[in-house]
C-alpha cells in the first residue's frame, strides 16, 4: 500500500511486545543481516557519519543518518534536561524517517519502542549463542533495560531461572519488575524469578555478579557500574556474557576498562566485540580509557558472517569462546540496523494497517 505511514510509541508497542518468537527470530537475522553488510560488505562506507549537537542549555541531540539498497532515513534522538523542578531527567525521545530509494517518504515512526528494540536485539545475538542463561542481571530501569528482559524471556524463558534489576532508583526498579512480570504472565510464561536489587547493598550486588551468566547494562552513567573484581572471573567456574549499550558518548562510560583489557589478554577463551570499532574506539568511555586497538577487537558483523558460513575453524571463533567463554560486547549502534528496523516494522505496520496512512504524498 502506497504512502506515507506514521506509528506512533504505542502503535510501535503493540506490533513489537505481540510479536512471537518465530517472528523475533526474523527479526534478528534482519539485524545480522546488517551488521554483516556493515562489516564484512561495503555499506559502511556508505553511511553518513552521526553528530550530536550539545545546546547551552543541556539539552543533546543525536542526528543518525542511514542509506541502503533500498532506503534511506533519518533518526533524530533528544536528551532532554533536567526537570528544573525534580531535579530528574526525562528519558530519550525522538523519530525515525524512512524514505524509499527515489527519496518518496514512506514512514514516520516514534523512535523510543523501536531504538530499545532494535538496540536490545542486537545485544541480545552473541546471548543466543551461550549456552548458559540461568541467571541474568540488568543495570537499568528504562526502555533499554525492558527491551533487553522481555526479548530474553521471549526467547529463552523456558531456560531462565532469575532475573535481577538493579537501578540507582529502586522505585524505578521496582516498577520496570511489576511490569514485566504482568507482561511475562499475559506473553511468555517464563518460570524466571523476576526481582529488584537495592544498589546500596553491594555485597549483594556483588555476588549477583560472581553468579550471572549474563550482565546487561543498560545506563548512560558517566561512572563504571562495577569493578572487574566483582565479577570474581579467577574462581568462577562459568563465564558470563556481557553486554553494555548504555554509554554512547566519550564523558560516558558503564564498564570498567581492566575488564575489556583482561578480555583480551587473559586467554584464547576470552574477547570483546563491538558493533563498529571506530564509534567505539572514539565515541565511548569504554573505548577510550582502555586504548584498545582494532586488531584487539571482533566487530559483532564478522562474527555473525562466520558463524552463519559455520566455519568454526577459522581463527577468529575458534574454540568455545561464543558459547561459553568470557564475551564483553560494546555497543554504539550501527544505524543501518536502525533503517532494516525501520522498514521491517513498516513492511508489518501494511500487512496488519496499524498506524495512520496517509495516501497520496
Amino acid at each position: 500500500m502506497s504512502g506515507l505511514r506514521i506509528l506512533s510509541d504505542e502503535a510501535v508497542h503493540e506490533l513489537l511486545i505481540t510479536l512471537p518468537r518465530s517472528e523475533i527470530l526474523v527479526l534478528q537475522a534482519i539485524i545480522e543481516e546488517a551488521l554483516s553488510g556493515f562489516s564484512t560488505g561495503k555499506e559502511r562506507e556508505c553511511q553518513p557519519e552521526a553528530s550530536v549537537i550539545r545546546r547551552p542549555e543541556g539539552q543533546s541531540v543525536l542526528f543518525r543518518p542511514f542509506t541502503s539498497p533500498s532506503a534511506v532515513g533519518t533518526k533524530i534522538i533528544v536528551d532532554p534536561v533536567s526537570d528544573p523542578k525534580t531535579g530528574k531527567r526525562p528519558g530519550l525521545h525522538g523519530v525515525l524517517v524512512v524514505c524509499d530509494n527515489s527519496g518518496i517518504a514512506k514512514g514516520l515512526i516514534n523512535a523510543e519502542d523501536v531504538t530499545g528494540f532494535r538496540t536490545s536485539l542486537s545485544a541480545i545475538i552473541p546471548w543466543t549463542w551461550r549456552k548458559r542463561v540461568d541467571h541474568i542481571l540488568v543495570f537499568g530501569a528504562g526502555k533499554q533495560a525492558l527491551w533487553h528482559i522481555r526479548l530474553a524471556l521471549a526467547l529463552r524463558g523456558d531456560e531462565i531461572k532469575s532475573v535481577t534489576v538493579v537501578n540507582r532508583s529502586m522505585e524505578r526498579a521496582d516498577e520496570l519488575v511489576k511490569r514485566v512480570k504482568e507482561e511475562n504472565d499475559k506473553y511468555w510464561r517464563s518460570k524466571a524469578e523476576i526481582s529488584s536489587h537495592d544498589p546500596a547493598d553491594k555485597s549483594g550486588v556483588d555476588a549477583r555478579l560472581a553468579e550471572a551468566d549474563a550482565v546487561f547494562c543498560t545506563v548512560p552513567s558517566i561512572e563504571v557500574l562495577f569493578a572487574v573484581n566483582a565479577l570474581n572471573l579467577d574462581s568462577r567456574q562459568h563465564m558470563p556474557y556481557i553486554a553494555a549499550i548504555g554509554s554512547w558518548q566519550p564523558q560516558m562510560i558503564e564498564l570498567d576498562p581492566a575488564l575489556l583489557e583482561r578480555a583480551v589478554t587473559a586467554s584464547a577463551n576470552a574477547r570483546v566485540l563491538v558493533d563498529d570499532s571506530n564509534a567505539f574506539q572514539n565515541h565511548t568511555g569504554e573505548g577510550i580509557q582502555s586504548g584498545l586497538k582494532a586488531e584487539q577487537l571482533l566487530e559483532l558483523g564478522k562474527v555473525v558472517d562466520l558463524h552463519k558460513q559455520g566455519t568454526g575453524s577459522h581463527e577468529a571463533i575458534s574454540g568455545d569462546w561464543l558459547g561459553e567463554g568470557l564475551v564483553v560486547y560494546k555497543s554504539v549502534g550501527v544505524s543501518l540496523t536502525d533503517l532494516a528496523i525501520g522498514e521491517a516494522i513498516l513492511k508489518r505496520a501494511d500487512q496488519t494497517d496499524i498506524g495512520t496512512l496517509v495516501a497520496n504524498i
